[in-house]
């Protein structure tokens, strides 16, 4: 087991956590808001605990004590208020996606049982469509007021603080058991199938506890807040993480606006998903590409810039790479990438750019993080080592290493509600939990992913063969913008290696003088892909046969293309 780098707090729930926060950082920002028309303004600390304090106490005094909450919306200070208000101190948050359509959206409010749900506007709109199919009693709570028939987020916060003030008690009495579930959220896999996870306090601290110790976040940082927040990915990460550490959060309005966001908030850390940093790295690749002599500037910077972290000296990297630090708005230094694996040619890059980056791996059920680089060790393939306090293990592995990667620690997830089958499943009698995912572990400890278990392609002759890695050869290509590798048959009915590939059209476009190409020069330009990606990997796993789609693929909120429906 991996021991920590940095020394931790001891914690057990979010209200303790939230405490010591408000204890150490008081009125230094926890949050970047901006207002209806524009201006930018600072909550602190104290104010956030506040709010939470406030609203929850409304609740409690709606009779929501130990009801289920729904909470969707965009990432906003309102949606991370509603997520600790209900579980500091009323009962069990359900954070609901919020692109979900309506049939999906009632189906979580149902097996969860809501008796609530805390919604932005644009949510809003699919549930006052479909009002009368609503749960029967269910309790709506607007964020922004923007419906009659809700009840107001403000004015609950409003008569929150006022049974405060007047010395209400209920909420701060109420005694949470980290042990019990806490949040219950519904996953949204590849794969299209949905289960529901069920995490205590316990889980999620524990979490927060461990990467903490192996990956140093600074007081008075600031961290940008992109991806979908109903996700644990970017709950536990850029949320309580960064609550617990005294960052201030900054949220993203949307991807239009990504470029003018950075420029706004200036952040010092992002969490990312691989489609979000290769598009960042095509851009300063283009740019590089452009300017004459930059490869060799950029290849003297680097050298220059080790030399230089290697006895203490830091600024070097300002003085070589500020250029490529102002696509993230100037001040950024550390840039981590999960949910699914990312080119490492791409981390050694912004590594040598100065922005320390790596990549980390976790699951839902996991809290999510159970292996990741950390800030002394840092293998660019590699998802990492185990965090503290997990263990972890290649179960079966077969004559190349590859087996299921299985965890154990108190992070992992106490069950599938209300499904016991699906949890037994997962668990075995030694207590493991089996991941999934297929990979393999190094002499030094580093694991890496291979693929799912469930997407693994046997060949008719019998081998197996991992589409992710065809996937990664395939996206080197400028030509492919997006692809995925599955099987097909062939004419005699044997099983055999294939793909579908959305092929980028600017990009072959470019390659006849930016003039309209047509099926032919498409054509031609994804088989010199295919053919590249053949040319590396034996001829089992070779790409027998590819068909050309003409739309992008369906995805997931964390951007992993829907397998079952490409």
């Amino acid at each position: 087991m991996n021991r920590p780098i940095y020394e931790v707090r001891d914690f057990k729930s979010y209200r303790e956590m939230l405490d010591q926060s408000v204890e150490l950082y008081g009125d230094s920002p926890a949050f970047k808001v901006k207002n209806e028309v524009g201006q930018i303004f600072d909550v602190g600390y104290k104010q956030f605990k506040r709010d939470i304090c406030s609203l929850a106490t409304a609740l409690v005094d709606m009779g929501l004590e130990g009801k289920r909450i729904a909470v969707a919306g965009a990432n906003s200070y309102k949606w991370c208020t509603s997520y600790l208000a209900v579980t500091c101190g009323v009962g069990v948050v359900v954070p609901t996606d919020k692109e979900l359509p309506f049939a999906d959206i009632k189906n979580i409010l149902e097996v969860s049982e809501a008796s609530a749900i805390i919604f932005d506007k644009k949510f809003g709109a699919k549930l006052f469509e479909n009002k009368s199919e609503l749960p029967e009693g269910i309790i709506l709570i607007s964020m922004d007021n923007s419906y009659d028939e809700a009840l107001s987020y403000d004015e609950l916060l409003k008569k929150g603080a006022e049974l405060l003030d007047a010395g209400d008690t209920r909420y701060d009495d109420r005694e949470v058991d980290p042990y019990r579930m806490s949040v219950l959220l519904f996953t949204s896999g590849t794969t299209g199938m949905s289960k529901a996870v069920m995490l205590s306090q316990a889980n999620i601290c524990a979490d927060i506890h461990s990467i903490m110790g192996v990956v140093k976040i600074n007081p008075g940082e600031r961290i940008f807040s992109m991806l979908p927040i109903h996700h644990t990915y970017e709950c536990s990460i850029t949320f309580l993480c960064c609550i617990y550490g005294g960052v201030t959060i900054c949220f993203c309005e949307g991807l239009r606006y990504i470029t003018k966001n950075l420029e706004e908030y200036k952040p010092h850390i992002m969490i990312v998903v691989p489609l979000i940093i290769e598009k960042f790295y095509k851009r300063i690749q283009k740019a590089i590409s452009k300017e004459k002599g930059a490869k060799f500037k950029l290849a003297v910077g680097s050298a220059i810039c080790k030399a230089a972290s290697s006895v203490g000296l830091k600024k070097a990297n300002d003085l070589f790479f500020s250029q490529i630090k102002k696509a993230f708005g100037g001040n950024i230094r550390l840039i981590i990438s999960g949910a699914a694996a990312i080119d490492p040619v791409i981390i050694r890059d912004f590594n040598r750019y100065g922005i320390q980056t790596f990549q980390g791996y976790g699951l839902t059920e996991c809290s999510p993080i159970v292996i990741c680089n950390n800030d002394k060790q840092n293998k660019y393939a590699s998802i990492g080592l185990p965090i503290p306090d997990v263990e972890a293990k290649i179960d079966n592995p077969d004559s190349d290493g590859i087996g299921e990667i299985c965890v154990k620690g108190p992070m992992v997830m106490l069950g599938y509600y209300k499904d016991e089958e699906a949890t037994d499943a997962v668990f075995d009698t030694d207590g493991w939990f089996h991941t999934g995912d297929m990979g393999y572990v190094d002499s030094d400890g580093f694991y890496y992913l291979s693929g799912r278990k469930k997407s693994v392609i046997v060949t008719t002759n019998g081998k197996n063969v991992y589409p992710e890695e065809l996937e990664a050869f395939l996206l080197k290509s400028k030509y492919v913008k997006e692809c995925i590798v599955i099987p097909f048959t062939d004419e005699r009915g044997n099983t055999i290696v294939g793909a579908k590939i959305f092929p980028d059209i600017q990009a072959v476009s470019a390659d006849y003088g930016n003039r309209n190409v047509g099926e032919k020069e498409i054509s031609a330009a994804v088989t010199a892909a295919v053919r590249e990606a053949n040319a590396q990997v034996v001829s089992y796993k070779s790409i027998k046969k590819f068909e050309i789609v003409d739309k992008e693929f369906p995805k997931t909120t964390t951007s992993k293309i829907k397998r079952n429906l490409a």
